[in-house]
């Protein structure tokens, strides 16, 4: 899993991050400023990891007042009988931002109708096909 989300990452972040530096520069940051933007999100990426993996680490201990913590089952929408450290809502917690960044910041985005039939039907054929590969993929 950790080699398949590494490979996962890496062709998602290079292009990504290659986008947002020439977003900054076309938007009038000068190099330097588009540079040191980019250096700070990723520092707060890195911060983000060393927080998921350090959350994973004290749920899976097994010593002293974590021992408690890990005999405890979390009761969620009545699966009483599920354990669940606090490791396993890492994961579903980010999903649970980028969802609500994608349907605050992206969709009303999509939404928009410029007035033009064939362009908006291009827009939203061109949307129905990249969800479509995103969800194959």
């Amino acid at each position: 899993i950790g080699a398949t989300t590494t490979v996962a990452v890496f062709f998602h972040e290079i292009p990504h991050e290659v986008g947002d530096y020439a977003i900054l520069i076309q938007s009038g940051f000068p190099r330097s400023k588009a540079m040191m933007s980019q250096f700070i999100t990723a520092i707060g990426a890195f911060l983000g990891t060393l927080a998921g993996i350090a959350i994973e680490e004290m749920s899976k201990s097994g010593d002293g007042a974590h021992q408690a913590l890990e005999d405890q089952k979390l009761a969620l929408f009545g699966f009483e009988s599920i354990p669940m450290r606090a490791g396993d809502l890492v994961i579903p917690f980010t999903a649970g931002g980028f969802l609500y960044i994608a349907t605050v910041g992206v969709i009303p985005e999509l939404l928009t109708v410029s007035g033009k039939f064939a362009k908006d039907a291009r827009q939203f054929g061109a949307e129905v096909v990249a969800m479509l590969i995103g969800v194959g993929y």
